[in-house]
């Protein structure tokens, strides 16, 4: 609902007025959305953007079609691991192909919520340090600092693990064994959080095969020679490898996988480009939306 976007309306106000020190009424803003974006909450947004703050223009953009850009390339296969969610998403020649997009609904906070469920059942964290210590800061914390991606899901259960010694903000330890391995295992393998849909490798490699088998050849291997892997989700230690390593099983190494070192802000790159170079956005003026009101800007939209 729109009352809902209030607080993002403080931060709009902070950065506007506090941090880049311009009148919103002689600017425009380019929004980075989820890919699956309802045109309801475009609506909402659009509103708070044009009444409230009076933005002299807007334009929307998927976060995973700016990420290609942020990469410098047209075309390929964005894996994109969020909050909320993780989105396989292809691009061919700065179109994006939503009829074979995949999105499942896991990504960073259920790795984070299962790291403080395993961290909260170990035996030797006493009952204080479980109430007070590991807020979810701190184990979001833990998370991006210690966790890594194992092999395979065998080697995440089975593997000798030295435990590394994290220190609490009461100056108290906590020690975090193969919690660092489960808490990302989540993202291949679901079932371990209760989950019933397929992992990220599985819904790659679905993707992939639906492009080889319902596009022309050349357009198929022009998308699926590159996936790349972005947002902060992709982050942990050895991701890249498993990704690889399971995704040349399924399709061999014609398929090149990177995770660019920026890949965390890759999308905020990709947005700077595209509101330097003339003709990749299409903005919606205000003007036009007090003429035609927020849906004119759907069309407009990747």
């Amino acid at each position: 609902p729109y009352s809902a976007l209030i607080p993002l309306g403080s931060v709009i106000h902070h950065i506007c007025y506090n941090e880049l020190r311009i009148p919103p009424e002689e600017t425009k803003i380019l929004v980075t959305e989820d890919i699956f974006t309802t045109e309801k909450n475009r609506n909402e947004l659009t509103t708070l953007l044009f009444e409230d703050y009076e933005f002299e223009g807007v334009s929307y953009m998927p976060q995973e079609f700016a990420s290609l850009l942020g990469s410098g390339r047209t075309s390929g296969i964005i894996v994109n691991v969020g909050a909320s969610y993780t989105s396989v998403v292809p691009i061919y020649k700065l179109n994006i192909l939503r009829q074979f997009t995949q999105v499942i609904p896991i990504g960073g906070r259920d790795c984070t919520a299962t790291l403080s469920a395993l961290l909260l059942s170990r035996p030797d964290l006493n009952l204080y340090h479980r109430e007070h210590d590991l807020t979810q800061d701190v184990v979001t914390d833990i998370k991006e600092k210690y966790g890594v991606v194992a092999k395979s899901s065998k080697d995440a259960m089975e593997r000798e693990v030295k435990e590394i010694t994290y220190e609490l903000p009461d100056c108290q330890t906590v020690n975090v064994g193969r919690e660092r391995f489960l808490c990302t295992e989540i993202l291949f393998n679901p079932p371990l959080a209760g989950r019933t849909h397929p992992g990220m490798t599985e819904i790659i490699s679905t993707v992939i095969s639906n492009l080889r088998t319902d596009l022309d050849p050349t357009e198929s291997e022009e998308i699926t020679k590159c996936v790349i892997l972005t947002g902060a989700g992709t982050m942990p230690m050895g991701m890249c490898e498993r990704v690889k390593d399971e995704i040349w099983r399924a399709h061999g190494d014609g398929v090149k996988v990177i995770a660019p070192p920026e890949r965390r802000s890759i999308a905020w790159m990709g947005g700077s480009i595209a509101t330097s170079v003339e003709g990749l956005l299409a903005w919606t003026m205000k003007e036009e939306y007090e003429e035609f009101g927020p849906d004119i800007i759907h069309p407009r939209c990747y």
